[in-house]
């Protein structure tokens, strides 16, 4: 149904105890301040293994590379495109794309990585557009057509089932299988499926298989959560039928904390009020999540008297809508 992504990743991810080196080289550059000699020395370490790296140690790097932005640019051009592909190892495409347009030799905005990068951010009509502009010069590449066929599938998809949703500073995309690095690197920590209730994923070919079962359901919308600065930090899901919802929200423990999570799910409410007829919203939340009962209080929620039936009844349950009678409220839950 959806066009598989050309990297794979959930399997791939590095555990724990392959990172000490990465370790190590970030608290070298966060001594010095990350100053562009340290980086000449400390990067080609870092470079010669790609993608070793803790996924809790990703979010200390991001931040790092950001803040020594000008001093990446001054790097010489080999270790530029270098610190590049290692960019791309760690689905950080903000700032794959940012240093990939302030590279001293003038970048080809119509190469295949480029076009890519600006995909997995959801840039579709910019992407679509150098896609174009890449057919006529190479009209007989594979791997352009391949890129074009891609867009267009997405695009008829997106069109067809779920369009984005955004604000200045998020954007709620369908969820597809060029997603699935991008999903890896914030759904490692296992209080995520613990706390949704959703599955623990072993492998790439398991997440594939599970994405395409939850749009078969035909009435379920999910969504990629893109902050502009940051790409990928979570994920949103509305389960819509005879305008009552049914959502949950996850957000990466790197970006926890910071309202992303409650502006995503405002944003996913408010479409599905405005433009697919949602009357009610319910959730559910297990009694000792804290963090998630204040986080629906804050939307608007309402914790309801009744709780399911054993064995869930660790399990609270919300409802965002006109006021109505428990009775009506439980009568909706069993349909």
């Amino acid at each position: 149904m959806l066009a598989h992504a050309r990297h794979a990743s959930i399997e791939s991810l590095p555990t724990p105890d392959r990172a000490l080196s990465m370790a190590s080289a970030l608290r070298m550059l966060d001594a010095a301040g990350w100053r562009r000699d340290v980086l000449e020395r400390v990067l080609p370490q870092v470079l010669a293994a790609p993608g070793v790296i803790d996924p809790r140690e990703r979010a200390p790097w991001m931040c790092g590379l950001r803040g020594a932005f000008e001093e990446l640019t001054r790097l010489d051009e080999a270790m530029r495109e270098d610190l590049l592909d290692l960019l791309r190892s760690w689905c950080d495409w903000p700032l794959w794309l940012a240093l990939r347009d302030a590279s001293d030799a003038r970048p080809d905005d119509a190469d295949l990585d480029t076009i890519d990068a600006l995909f997995r951010m959801s840039h579709q009509h910019e992407a679509e557009t150098r896609c174009r502009r890449r057919l006529f010069t190479h009209p007989r590449d594979p791997a352009t057509a391949g890129m074009h066929a891609q867009l267009q599938a997405w695009r008829g998809f997106v069109d067809a089932r779920a369009p984005p949703i955004e604000d200045e500073t998020l954007r709620l995309e369908p969820l597809g299988h060029h997603h699935c690095a991008d999903f890896a690197w914030q759904y490692w920590d296992p209080d995520i499926a613990r706390l949704c209730c959703l599955p623990v994923v072993g492998d790439d070919a398991a997440w594939h298989r599970w994405l395409d079962e939850c749009w078969g359901y035909g009435d379920q919308r999910l969504y990629a959560v893109l902050h502009r600065d940051w790409g990928f930090v979570g994920s949103v899901s509305l389960t819509l039928h005879e305008g009552l919802g049914f959502f949950y929200y996850w957000i990466g423990r790197d970006f926890q904390g910071q309202g992303l999570g409650p502006a995503a799910v405002r944003l996913l409410l408010a479409d599905a009020f405005d433009r697919h007829g949602m009357r009610a919203c319910y959730a559910k939340v297990f009694e000792h999540n804290a963090p998630s009962r204040r986080a629906l209080a804050r939307l608007g929620f309402e914790a309801l008297d009744f709780c399911p039936a054993p064995p869930h009844d660790d399990e609270l349950l919300y409802r965002l809508g006109p006021p109505q009678g428990r009775w009506e409220s439980a009568e909706a839950l069993q349909g």
